[in-house]
């Protein structure tokens, strides 16, 4: 058994036979690879786009499909588990000038990954100004500068990062609450006052605070708040229909969300996390025990995963060139399974409807909730993507899905096509001869996986086999377990795909999965 990652930050890998589409019209191509953990893109003009890569702090320049040698830009980042360089927008004026909008957790010594090496506290999350010209990004302005300290010193999550310019040609930023910080933008009652973390932030161009009746306070930060109470959020963005600010927020082991962000929006965390109905935080909390500031109000959300996804980009295809019927329609991608949802909205477009557009049974979704892995199955527009950071929308009307793997693919009609479409892959021929299988049913406490316990002996081979619609982790250990993963961990599990691991050692080993912390299993090595 090899020591491998840690499971609590697992990502979706790429599917072996490319991903593929729910609809035989289209098919995927892909565009570029190469890239290093890239988190966002911006597109600068026809097949010329730049990619953010997080941990490197590079800007990348990819024309026609091929990464260019050297970066527009590199930056020094902290990097350690969700810190680094995490969003990019672009902005063109009428007089042909560019502007572009980078957000990143700059490094406390100029050096990339040194809170990871050397445990340097990094600088801050900071938003900065870049003009774009001849290729470069040059002359910095810095005009957002928040903490990226964790209220609890061993957390380094939740720094958000994504970055709009809105229909107002105001910058939109969302940031989570950055380690745990607790205090009244948190709906924490007796806690600090706010401090610009864990929300959806709105300034000018320039860095100033926009010349509109205050929706919070009048006071920084409060001035520069557009919603608050935001866990953390991977995906925004505007509907092109309406002007509607949509965002995507993950919940802590349920709750994973669709929020209608509205001036004033307070999305209930830490205190509500998914439908407040359900007090899936099980402190019995309800939207009168909020706090609200100004014109705040608290939402529920638009629609909720109890089965936690890890949705990221959020995105309108402002375009019919994948076809009529998904013009304006709503796409969002997860990390956990590298999956691609499609989303329709109502007629006045202020809330998702299941509908028959979608495919399979939709009466289980009549309630705007996943309950079990089966019911997200007609929202699943495409899968294979390996775990999505950004989408994005290109000049020639086509939908481009990045992954964190470094591959950048793009959505068209097949008959636009000159690559064949990828086919899914059957379990046929992938499980090793003379291996033990196991096959993991679903969420199931238990009988989650069968057979359970696994009873081998000392160099004989296990296979999991995934038969559920999600992917799943087999990581040591057990949920809250300070060890957990350091024996073994498979990272994600794509639905229909196996996973094998040879077992030397003897011993007693209990396994699980950290998506899903109520499945349990053992193995037993003689």
């Amino acid at each position: 058994m090899n020591n491998l990652s840690y499971g609590a930050y697992s990502k979706a890998l790429p599917s072996t036979s490319g991903p593929t589409i729910n609809d035989d019209n289209l098919t995927v191509e892909k565009v570029a690879s190469g890239l290093t953990f890239p988190t966002g893109m911006t597109f600068i003009g026809d097949n010329d786009l730049l990619v953010t890569e997080k941990n490197t702090g590079r800007v990348m320049r990819v024309l026609d499909g091929e990464v260019q040698n050297n970066p527009v830009l590199d930056l020094s980042v902290a990097s350690k588990i969700e810190r680094g360089l995490l969003g990019i927008a672009v902005s063109k004026h009428s007089e042909g000038k560019t502007n572009v909008f980078l957000a990143y957790t700059e490094s406390g010594n100029s050096q990339d990954g040194s809170d990871v090496k050397g445990n340097v506290d990094p600088l801050g999350n900071r938003l900065y100004r870049y003009d774009y010209s001849d290729g470069r990004l040059i002359n910095p302005v810095l005009i957002l500068d928040l903490t990226a300290l964790p209220n609890n010193i061993n957390r380094t999550d939740h720094n958000g990062g994504k970055v709009l310019v809105g229909p107002d040609n105001n910058i939109y930023y969302v940031i989570g609450e950055v380690g745990g910080h607790r205090t009244q933008a948190q709906n924490i009652e007796n806690g600090p006052l706010p401090n610009g973390l864990g929300g959806v932030l709105r300034i000018t161009q320039e860095g100033q605070i926009v010349n509109e009746v205050p929706i919070f306070g009048s006071e920084l930060p409060l001035s520069i708040y557009y919603a608050m109470g935001i866990r953390n959020s991977f995906g925004m963005d505007f509907d092109p229909v309406t002007g509607n600010l949509w965002d995507t927020e993950n919940g802590p082991t349920a709750g994973d969300e669709i929020n209608l962000v509205f001036p004033g929006f307070n999305s209930g965390w830490a205190l509500i996390q998914g439908f407040s109905s359900d007090d899936t935080l099980g402190d019995g909390a309800t939207p009168s025990d909020l706090v609200i500031f100004g014109k705040g109000k608290y939402a529920e959300p638009k629609f909720v995963w109890q089965i936690p996804v890890g949705p990221t980009a959020l995105k309108f295809l402002n375009s019919e060139k994948l076809g009529k019927k998904y013009e304006n329609n709503m796409f969002v991608g997860d990390i956990n399974n590298g999956l691609l949802y499609r989303f329709t909205l109502n007629a006045e477009r202020d809330d998702i409807a299941i509908n028959d557009t979608y495919m399979g049974d939709i009466s289980a979704l009549a309630d705007k909730k996943v309950d079990s892995t089966v019911e997200s199955i007609p929202i699943i527009f495409g899968q294979g993507f390996g775990g999505i950071t950004d989408i994005q929308i290109g000049p020639d009307g086509y939908m481009y899905v990045l992954s964190f793997t470094g591959d950048l693919y793009r959505v068209v009609p097949a008959s636009q096509s000159t690559m064949p479409s990828p086919k899914p892959l059957s379990n046929e021929g992938i499980i090793p001869k003379d291996s033990i299988l196991v096959t993991i049913n679903g969420i199931n406490g238990e009988n989650s996986y069968s057979p359970n316990p696994i009873k081998i002996k000392s160099g004989e081979t296990i296979t999991w086999y995934n038969a559920d619609t999600v992917s799943h982790t087999v990581t040591s250990g057990s949920d809250s377990d300070p060890n957990e993963g350091e024996l073994f961990d498979s990272d994600a599990i794509l639905s229909k795909q196996p996973y094998s691991l040879k077992f030397d050692d003897k011993g007693t080993f209990d396994y699980y999965c950290i998506y899903h912390p109520t499945m349990g299993g053992q193995i037993s090595v003689e």
